[in-house]
């Protein structure tokens, strides 16, 4: 089974690069195959990647709408829960809008999939109150994992912070398009230029 979270790249290989720094992190989820919700069931928009868990990482860091990711380590194939360059369940974004619904991962038996790992975004908090369109300001539970100049997906709008309050409190540069419910998850997908 691949182990992750920003490993030296020599823990795979005798190199001593290493990855670069992301503002993503993901925690694997119990279980080994790809990722399924609470009832056992993989129903969200995805994509399948040739190659295995560095691939499937690069891939996820580097994709704003990429929530997690399942890869093997021994058959090189992943599959990316995104809604970019999707190929399966398109329509289907609750993943993509909630990463918290992704709670396991199975192989369902499926021999190529054993050994498997499921990785979920875990840089992420929830919005405190409703979201109006047009607002450049809404709160969110846990702020400190905000800095001025990350850019963040609310929803599937993708914004840049400008300021980040003790409360909680994010202003983001450019008003949002949408109005959205309380309790949406806020992720990062780039850090600020430090």
């Amino acid at each position: 089974v691949c182990s992750y979270i920003h490993l030296a790249a020599s823990s795979k290989t005798n190199s001593t690069k290493q990855l670069p720094e992301t503002p993503k992190k993901f925690k694997a989820k119990p279980g080994n195959g790809w990722c399924v919700d609470a009832d056992g069931l993989e129903r969200s928009a995805r994509r399948f990647l040739k190659g295995g868990c560095w691939s499937a990482q690069n891939f996820c860091e580097a994709d704003p709408s990429c929530v997690a990711f399942a890869c093997q380590s021994t058959a090189g194939m992943s599959v990316i829960y995104t809604q970019t360059d999707c190929t399966n369940d398109c329509d289907n974004l609750q993943w993509v809008t909630n990463p918290e619904l992704i709670t396991k991962a199975t192989s369902e038996g499926v021999v190529t999939w054993a050994n498997s790992t499921c990785y979920v975004q875990s840089t992420l908090s929830s919005t405190v109150g409703a979201v109006d369109a047009g607002s450049t300001s809404f709160q969110v539970q846990d702020g400190s994992i905000f800095s001025v100049g990350d850019e963040i997906r609310v929803f599937t709008e993708l914004k840049t912070v400008t300021q980040v309050s003790g409360d909680g409190r994010i202003v983001v540069f450019t008003p949002f398009r949408g109005a959205h419910q309380a309790g949406g998850k806020v992720l990062k997908t780039k850090a600020s230029p430090r």
